[in-house]
């Protein structure tokens, strides 16, 4: 008899379109039955190469294509790099937003940014909450991060049991009291997990990562021993951690002023929905904080990433409106830096310390606590959910590698675990998991109000800029003869006193404007070719490799 060829109707494909490879724009799809389910849709910081780019967004091409499959979107948590894109992806695809109430506040403040046109529907869901989206069933399962709302998913599917973990760390004396559902956990463990995704960022450090409420005793240290102002640096979204500042402000008789629209939203929103208890009249406006004495404020900012624009930067390089860091103050950067951002962090750390400023941060005093597990929190989500297979998600290629390397050594086989990449197709049955095909993705840089492919002539022209320099070359031809000398102009390249390098690279022009000239070529081809020679002329006598503009004109 013949064998008969049939469709495994329990099949789920797993789309990652980021958050693998590199720390942020976190955004995966799972499909079943022709049906998409979108779990988070993050942001990503701008890496040097990109200058002037404000973030970058996942490419929703694949998503454009099938919009009409797309059933709901779900968001693990409140931070930018799971929710920052969630407006860009709102004008793609209509569907409802599921997300516990902070979230929710958080989307819909940004939403306030950039207006769809619309209102999209929010379903507010709370932990050990059973959702049916399209072809799913989707359990929230509460877990410990560095802001409240966090949760982790148990996806029922047809083919079995998938865990998302989401961003989680097991911290068994939280500020709020609400630990990781590890009860949860272990439920779905024991019934049988097809699959755990589990957060890889902090798969290198050893143990268990700290837990928030140490931070109270370091804090209230520094606030003890400071005689002038206390600048605080934090994530706006950290509310536990801006309530330990209020709290311990309250206790050592401070004011607070906040700096920074983003920080200020944050804290109304979280303010209006209970999730902060701040004192009658402990936040004072900007104007009035300059009226007290210097050992009787606190300023809480944005700039923990040493972003350009943020309120410490400013205050560091003296451009803030009302604020300029002195002698006698103490910074407090209240983060970890982010993998890319050490450059702009260490630049705003002298500058602070050049002007006299105590600074306490992550490198140096232990000032922060991360909100993700580390290898024994790891170890333990393995061990309580027992998965078939497993998967690596949220990380840089070496946290992920790490996180598979300890998922063999808990006897997961290595071909059970997949170490994907963003765009990978991945097809999940009951007895097999791999990769059956790729999405073409691009990076998607936002600038300003523009939004483009990361590799495009903007982006190459600004980083050869900022390299090289550039090069204005003007010419002007008559019947295929010169009329004058080419004009030199540059900006960033040599001194523009440096005659001779202007001499030779004009001799040069000159020589090869002639006999492109002579060959017969028209003006837009005597450009492109003067552009590819003279760029290898100028490598060659100056190791450089500026932006060259040429123009001729024909008259």
């Amino acid at each position: 008899m013949k064998k008969k060829s049939f469709i495994d109707n329990s099949e789920v494909k797993i789309i990652p379109l980021g958050g693998l490879g590199a720390i942020g724009k976190n955004i995966t799809l799972f499909e079943q039955n022709d049906e998409i389910v979108i779990v988070d849709c993050g942001i990503m910081f701008p890496r040097d190469e990109m200058p002037g780019i404000d973030f970058i967004i996942p490419d929703f091409e694949y998503l454009r294509k099938n919009r009409s499959r797309v059933k709901g979107i779900v968001l693990t948590h409140g931070h930018e790099d799971h929710i920052g894109a969630i407006s860009f992806l709102l004008q793609e695809v209509k569907a409802p937003v599921y997300a516990t109430k902070l979230t929710i506040g958080l989307v819909q403040s940004r939403l306030e940014e950039r207006p769809l046109g619309y209102h999209p529907q929010f379903i507010e869901v709370k932990a050990r909450q059973i959702e049916k989206i399209g072809p799913f069933s989707i359990e929230f399962i509460r877990v410990n991060h560095s802001i409240i709302g966090g949760v982790g998913l148990a996806i029922e599917t047809a083919a079995g049991t998938i865990i998302h973990t989401g961003d989680f760390k097991i911290d068994f004396s939280p500020l709020d009291g609400e630990v990781t559902d590890i009860y949860r956990f272990a439920f779905h463990g024991e019934k049988g997990v097809l699959l755990l995704m589990s957060d890889s960022t902090n798969a290198e450090k050893e143990g268990f990562t700290k837990s928030e409420s140490i931070l109270t005793d370091k804090l209230a240290e520094i606030f003890s021993t400071s005689k002038g102002r206390i600048i605080i640096a934090s994530f706006a979204s950290n509310i536990q951690r801006l309530q330990q500042v209020f709290d311990i402000a309250v206790k050592y008789n401070r004011r607070v002023a906040i700096s920074g629209l983003t920080m200020q939203k944050n804290i109304e929103i979280a303010s209006n929905l209970g999730f902060l208890n701040i004192k009658d009249d402990l936040v004072i406006n900007i104007e009035e904080a300059n009226k007290l004495p210097n050992k009787k404020l606190v300023i809480i900012g944005t700039g923990t990433q040493g972003e350009p624009m943020s309120a410490l930067a400013r205050m560091a390089f003296g451009t803030h409106r009302h604020f300029i860091a002195e002698k006698g103050d103490t910074v407090v950067i209240t983060a970890s830096v982010i993998p890319g951002n050490e450059r702009m962090v260490t630049n705003i750390v002298n500058a602070l310390m050049e002007a006299g400023v105590n600074v306490y941060y992550d490198k140096v005093q232990d000032i922060h606590v991360s909100g993700h597990g580390s290898s024994k929190e790891l170890k333990l989500m393995m061990t309580i959910t027992r998965p078939r297979f497993f998967m690596p998600i949220h990380g840089e290629f070496k946290h992920l590698k790490k996180h598979a390397e300890i998922a063999s050594q808990l006897n997961i086989k290595e071909s059970r675990i997949i170490i994907a990449k963003n765009g990978d197709v991945l097809s999940l049955t009951k007895k097999n998991f791999k990769k059956i095909d790729e999405i073409k993705i691009s990076e998607m840089y936002v600038d300003g109000t523009d939004v483009g492919d990361v590799a495009s002539d903007v982006i190459k022209e600004r980083h050869e800029m900022s390299v090289g320099g550039t090069i204005f070359v003007t010419t002007v031809l008559s019947q295929g003869m010169l009329l004058s000398h080419p004009e030199i102009e540059t900006r960033g390249f040599v001194d523009r006193e440096n005659y001779k390098i202007h001499g030779i690279i004009k001799k040069d022009i000159e020589s090869r404007i002639n006999k492109l000239a002579a060959d017969g070529l028209n003006a837009g081809e005597i450009e492109f070719h003067l552009k590819k020679g003279l760029g290898n002329f100028i490598f060659k006598i100056t190791k450089r490799n500026p932006l060259i503009i040429v123009k001729v004109l024909e008259v």
